[in-house]
């Protein structure tokens, strides 16, 4: 009897069909990071990436004193992380009040977001898609508006 119970499981077993994940299989396009991206971090800092299509991009940061840190990069996908393969660092220009970026970090993180890191280790911006934020922001606003119109109805 236990044996018969063995080969109907074993059988049930064998026929089953292995589950499929549905995490997307690594891509290098550059397409994957191509955009806006803008985010903060402590004590004011606000920071922007342009990355185009073509494997350069900008980089800006306003560390919060209102002068910008730039940069303008070569980059590209592998594995769906960024990798910098060159950064050229923006000639410093009161008039614009832009100061050279000689270095930085970017790391991909969870959910489609970056975190790029410069100057001291406390020195950091949380990025994400401006499209993305946008969405979110628009979601968030409807409702806020549904909840305001629910306890107005009360």
């Amino acid at each position: 009897m236990n044996m018969r119970y063995l080969v109907i499981i074993a059988a049930t077993l064998a026929l089953m069909k292995p589950a499929c994940a549905l995490t997307p299989l690594l891509d290098e396009s550059l397409g994957f990071f191509a955009g806006e991206w803008a985010g903060g971090g402590e004590q004011g800092a606000y920071c922007y990436l342009n990355l185009d299509g073509r494997g350069r991009g900008w980089v800006l940061i306003d560390a919060g004193a209102g002068d910008w840190l730039g940069a303008r990069i070569l980059w590209r996908n592998k594995h769906q992380a960024l990798l910098i393969e060159k950064i050229t660092p923006l000639r410093a220009s009161a008039e614009l009040r832009v100061m050279s970026l000689p270095s930085f970090s970017l790391a991909s993180g969870f959910n489609q977001s970056l975190r790029l890191a410069w100057g001291q280790k406390s020195s950091a911006c949380q990025l994400q898609k401006t499209a993305v934020s946008a969405d979110h922001l628009a979601q968030a606003r409807s409702t806020l508006e549904r909840l305001r119109r629910s306890s107005d109805a009360r």
